[in-house]
Protein backbone atom coordinates (compact mmCIF):
# COMPACT_ATOMS: atom_id res chain seq x y z
CA UNK A 1 0.00 0.00 0.00
CA UNK A 2 2.92 2.43 0.95
CA UNK A 3 4.68 1.96 -2.41
CA UNK A 4 1.03 3.20 -4.17
CA UNK A 5 1.08 6.63 -2.22
CA UNK A 6 4.77 6.61 -3.23
CA UNK A 7 4.40 5.97 -6.80
CA UNK A 8 0.62 8.67 -6.22
CA UNK A 9 2.92 10.85 -4.76
CA UNK A 10 5.69 11.19 -7.16
CA UNK A 11 3.49 11.25 -9.38
CA UNK A 12 2.14 14.23 -8.83
CA UNK A 13 5.41 16.58 -7.47
CA UNK A 14 6.74 15.61 -11.64
CA UNK A 15 3.50 16.44 -12.87
CA UNK A 16 2.81 19.68 -10.95
CA UNK A 17 6.93 20.27 -11.73
CA UNK A 18 5.92 19.44 -15.27
CA UNK A 19 3.07 22.58 -15.03
CA UNK A 20 5.00 24.89 -13.61
CA UNK A 21 7.74 24.48 -16.28
CA UNK A 22 5.63 24.27 -19.43
CA UNK A 23 3.47 27.85 -17.43
CA UNK A 24 6.28 29.30 -17.51
CA UNK A 25 7.74 28.35 -20.80
CA UNK A 26 4.06 30.12 -22.21
CA UNK A 27 4.89 33.01 -19.80
CA UNK A 28 8.02 33.71 -21.49
CA UNK A 29 6.60 33.00 -25.22
CA UNK A 30 3.54 35.37 -24.10
CA UNK A 31 6.46 38.04 -22.76
CA UNK A 32 8.16 38.13 -25.98
CA UNK A 33 5.43 37.93 -28.21
CA UNK A 34 4.41 41.25 -25.92
CA UNK A 35 7.24 43.14 -26.69
CA UNK A 36 7.36 42.26 -30.15
CA UNK A 37 3.83 44.08 -30.23
CA UNK A 38 4.70 46.70 -28.74
CA UNK A 39 7.89 47.33 -30.84
CA UNK A 40 5.64 46.78 -34.19
CA UNK A 41 3.09 49.50 -32.27
CA UNK A 42 6.02 52.16 -31.62
CA UNK A 43 6.95 51.85 -35.22
CA UNK A 44 4.00 52.44 -36.61
CA UNK A 45 3.46 55.55 -34.04
CA UNK A 46 6.22 56.88 -35.25
CA UNK A 47 4.89 56.30 -38.93
CA UNK A 48 2.26 58.13 -38.46
CA UNK A 49 3.50 61.01 -36.88
CA UNK A 50 6.06 60.50 -39.84
CA UNK A 51 2.82 60.77 -42.73
CA UNK A 52 1.26 63.52 -40.30
CA UNK A 53 4.09 66.18 -41.10
CA UNK A 54 4.42 64.52 -44.19
CA UNK A 55 0.58 65.19 -44.98
CA UNK A 56 1.07 68.94 -43.42
CA UNK A 57 2.66 69.70 -47.05
CA UNK A 58 5.62 71.54 -47.79
CA UNK A 59 6.67 74.84 -48.31
CA UNK A 60 9.02 76.20 -50.77
CA UNK A 61 10.79 80.00 -50.07
CA UNK A 62 13.95 81.92 -51.20
CA UNK A 63 16.61 81.41 -49.16
CA UNK A 64 19.74 83.54 -50.49
CA UNK A 65 19.02 82.86 -53.92
CA UNK A 66 17.93 79.62 -54.24
CA UNK A 67 14.66 77.09 -53.34
CA UNK A 68 14.42 75.19 -50.03
CA UNK A 69 12.15 73.24 -49.26
CA UNK A 70 10.27 73.50 -45.80
CA UNK A 71 8.29 70.97 -43.91
CA UNK A 72 4.30 71.97 -43.33
CA UNK A 73 5.49 74.19 -40.04
CA UNK A 74 7.82 76.24 -41.94
CA UNK A 75 10.29 75.69 -39.47
CA UNK A 76 12.12 72.92 -40.44
CA UNK A 77 14.06 72.18 -43.54
CA UNK A 78 13.08 69.38 -45.70
CA UNK A 79 15.55 69.21 -48.60
CA UNK A 80 18.21 72.32 -49.66
CA UNK A 81 18.11 72.52 -53.83
CA UNK A 82 20.70 74.35 -56.10
CA UNK A 83 17.13 75.34 -57.76
CA UNK A 84 17.93 79.84 -58.48
CA UNK A 85 14.80 81.52 -57.70
CA UNK A 86 15.63 83.92 -60.63
CA UNK A 87 15.95 80.96 -62.78
CA UNK A 88 12.07 80.35 -62.42
CA UNK A 89 9.13 81.90 -64.50
CA UNK A 90 8.17 85.43 -62.81
CA UNK A 91 4.98 84.08 -61.37
CA UNK A 92 6.41 80.78 -59.52
CA UNK A 93 9.12 83.32 -58.21
CA UNK A 94 6.20 85.32 -56.68
CA UNK A 95 5.03 82.61 -55.32
CA UNK A 96 8.43 81.24 -54.01
CA UNK A 97 8.51 85.00 -52.37
CA UNK A 98 5.26 84.53 -50.26
CA UNK A 99 6.11 80.43 -49.45
CA UNK A 100 4.81 78.08 -52.30
CA UNK A 101 3.10 75.54 -50.51
CA UNK A 102 2.57 71.71 -52.10
CA UNK A 103 0.20 69.66 -50.54
CA UNK A 104 2.20 66.08 -51.24
CA UNK A 105 5.84 64.98 -51.72
CA UNK A 106 4.56 63.57 -54.96
CA UNK A 107 4.03 66.55 -55.69
CA UNK A 108 6.63 68.07 -54.57
CA UNK A 109 9.17 65.70 -56.48
CA UNK A 110 7.14 66.96 -59.83
CA UNK A 111 8.11 70.29 -58.65
CA UNK A 112 11.71 69.87 -58.24
CA UNK A 113 12.25 67.79 -61.43
CA UNK A 114 10.67 70.35 -63.71
CA UNK A 115 12.66 73.17 -62.43
CA UNK A 116 15.95 71.51 -61.67
CA UNK A 117 19.24 71.57 -63.61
Amino acid sequence: MRKIFYGAGIFLVVAIFTLGFYGSYRISQLRGQVRELKAVQREYQALEAENQTLDAGFYLKNDNGKVHVYRGDGETVYEYTNIQVSSLPEAVQQEIEQGKFIKSEVELYSFLENYSS
